[in-house]
């Protein structure tokens, strides 16, 4: 006898801690080992581990390619970080079911903010211009018309003036683009009066974009983009104003009033949809639908998710709030797997967790929340099987 018939693990990465599949073989590992303890009968553990649009993405998009049987390949595309130094980005390409040759590119590994140290994080220097490069030779080099672009992640706050630039646009005040002058939000966008299109990327009106984003913002206003992400990118407390005027400066240039999803990105989001048609969803649903993830839970009797924190901000689009409604939709119960919770008992309630384990909290001796993460995971989700099984009599 089990408590359990069938488990699905499904969480994110553990930010500079683990990644998502680490937290999904500890916490696999864990119940492992409580049932061990009980005596109870192991049940089906399946991992999914998973992404919402932010770093890991790339690895999640490979793993549900391999696992649909389809022909995929990485290529590197020579272009530059936020900040203007040489990368190689990387691109997964494959075709789609109907032969268009499609393309995958995760912004957290062309201009991801963790691709900079933070001492030298300046947020008036960034551009998302290597974004652009990358997309355009997606297009031009490897002949791409669908493009699959995960968006979380970045280090950019320029309302995707950059990739616009290397897409072909042209503002008035437009500085050419060199690699220590780079076309940086301010200069670009502050006082632009008119667009025009000119040089245009090849085929880019003949290839469709859809955007996995982890977060529904704005572009503006105190719950925008640089009121709200600007300073974990570096962003000076003195400096939010002229970030906010030039926003709104950007919305009279492309004449499209602002929208839920606009501020993702540092308002890439919004050129995307605004500038380019881009359509925006919410990458957790992106990616659960290439796994079949809704199916698997509902053929569950438990599923459990996490995150490295689990804020208010988890509730805005990202992937712990989307297993939460397909659990609820198929009435299953939900554990989450955190670093720490900053979510209300109220809030939690009525989302269905049933449980939450939080690795801040364990208690554990000699043990470091951050570097021993996978140890205090392992611990405690025995301990939660084990305190499951006494309850249910299975001893």
């Amino acid at each position: 006898m089990t408590v359990f018939g069938k488990i699905v693990i499904a969480t994110d990465k553990f930010k500079g801690s683990m990644t998502a599949a680490q937290a999904s073989e500890a916490i696999r590992d864990g119940i492992v080992q409580g049932y061990l303890d009980s005596g109870a009968a192991q049940p089906e553990i399946l991992l999914r581990p998973m992404a919402d649009g932010g770093e890991g993405s790339m690895g999640v998009m490979e793993r549900a390619l391999r696992e649909s049987g389809r022909d995929y390949r990485k290529v590197f595309i020579p272009s530059v970080n936020h900040l203007g130094s040489g990368i190689q980005a990387p691109v997964l390409l494959y075709r789609d079911e109907d032969g268009t040759v499609s393309a995958f590119i995760e912004m957290a590994s062309v201009c991801g903010l963790n691709m900079v140290h933070r001492e030298k994080r300046y947020l008036l220097r960034s551009t998302t211009y290597g974004l652009g490069v990358t997309i355009r030779s997606a297009i031009e080099d490897y002949s791409a018309r669908k493009i699959l672009l995960a968006i979380g992640g970045s280090g950019t706050n320029d309302g995707g003036f950059g990739m616009l630039t290397a897409l072909g646009w042209s503002f008035s005040n437009q500085n050419p683009f060199r690699n220590k002058d780079i076309p940086t939000f301010i200069s670009g966008i502050d006082s632009a009066s008119d667009r025009s299109v000119a040089d245009i990327c090849p085929h880019l009106r003949q290839t469709a974009i859809t955007v996995a984003s982890d977060v529904s913002s704005p572009l503006l206003g105190p719950d925008g983009a640089t009121s709200v992400y600007g300073p974990q990118k570096g962003c000076r407390k003195q400096d939010v104003p002229l970030f906010e005027h030039a926003m709104q400066n950007w919305v009279k240039v492309l004449g499209v009033p602002d929208f839920p999803g606009a501020g993702a990105a540092g308002g890439t989001g919004y050129a995307l949809k605004a500038a380019l048609g881009a359509e925006i969803t919410q990458g957790w649903k992106v990616f659960s639908s290439m796994l079949h993830l809704e199916e698997e839970i509902a053929s569950a009797d438990l599923a459990i998710t996490g995150e490295g924190r689990f804020d208010m901000s988890s509730l805005t689009g990202k992937l712990p709030s989307g297993i939460a409604d397909i659990c609820r939709r198929h009435s299953k119960p939900l554990w989450i797997v955190t670093g720490r919770c900053r979510v209300p008992s109220g809030i939690t309630a009525g989302m269905g967790i049933s449980r939450i384990i939080e690795i801040s909290s364990s208690g554990i001796r000699d043990k470091d929340p951050f570097t021993d993460a996978p140890d205090i995971i392992r611990t405690e989700l025995a301990a939660a099987i084990s305190t499951e099984t006494e309850e249910a009599g299975i001893r």
